[in-house]
């Protein structure tokens, strides 16, 4: 990116990466902060999910990083409290061997890192969730907006017709998570146990409300309903 100012120019670095790394483990936090040189991204550290969403508030990440220890930190029900509020990439680091924790790891984040594991690769995993979460251009896409829905998953807004739109706090993450991945189908139960927890995974009654809801607001054609299998976003 080139700043001009006085009739010249010069080539300006990109903005630092902001990373929230979220775990209990000292350990796993200074291989994080080993990973990532500080010239390039900037770390947070947080060793709960609820200091963790403290952070997402504040100081929106671009990426999260959550650490699974069998010290009875979950990593899995972390990471899928914080998508709860803001559908951000996440990369999980699994303990070695753990086999369950990596397919659970999985249902919520985009990529897991089994343990052992390098500095380069953790940092290159990182770089290529961010090329798979980018729009292309080597940053992240801060909202969806065809000119007439617009949802902004940084400031968690939504807006229609340039209008403020009236959405609960469910419904607005029920949005983000499907217009955060266009025509992906997500199937029902990932759905309930992304916005309301594992509790309610097995309820799409109170999915198919929410749904309903949605459409009222935004109108029919965004969200589809694939039978037997979830719901999609579909772009205007």
């Amino acid at each position: 990116m080139y700043h001009c100012a006085g009739g010249g120019c010069s080539l300006s670095s990109p903005a630092p990466v902001r990373v929230l790394v979220v775990g209990s483990d000292r350990g796993l936090l200074a291989l994080v902060r080993a990973a990532l040189p500080p010239a390039r991204y900037v770390l947070e550290a947080a060793d709960s999910a609820e200091s963790g969403l403290g952070v997402l508030f504040a100081r929106p990440p671009d990426l999260i990083v959550v650490t699974s220890r069998p010290d009875g930190f979950d990593g899995t029900a972390t990471c899928r409290d914080l998508q709860t509020v803001a559908e951000l990439p996440v990369i999980m680091l699994v303990p070695e061997g753990d086999t369950l924790g990596a397919v659970r790891g999985l249902t919520c984040a985009d990529d897991y890192v089994a343990l052992p594991v390098a500095p380069e690769e953790v940092e290159a995993r990182v770089r290529a969730v961010l090329r798979r979460a980018s729009r292309g251009d080597g940053t992240l896409a801060p909202a969806y907006d065809d000119g007439r829905l617009r949802v902004d998953f940084r400031d968690r807004v939504a807006t229609l017709g340039g209008g403020p739109l009236p959405l609960t706090p469910t419904e607005y993450r029920l949005l983000a998570l499907l217009a955060g991945s266009p025509r992906r189908v997500f199937p029902q139960r990932e759905l309930l146990r992304r916005i309301w927890g594992d509790a309610y995974a097995d309820d799409p009654h109170l999915l198919r409300l929410q749904v309903a809801n949605l459409r009222k607001k935004v109108g029919d054609g965004y969200i589809r309903t694939h039978r037997g299998l979830g719901y999609s976003f579909q772009p205007s």
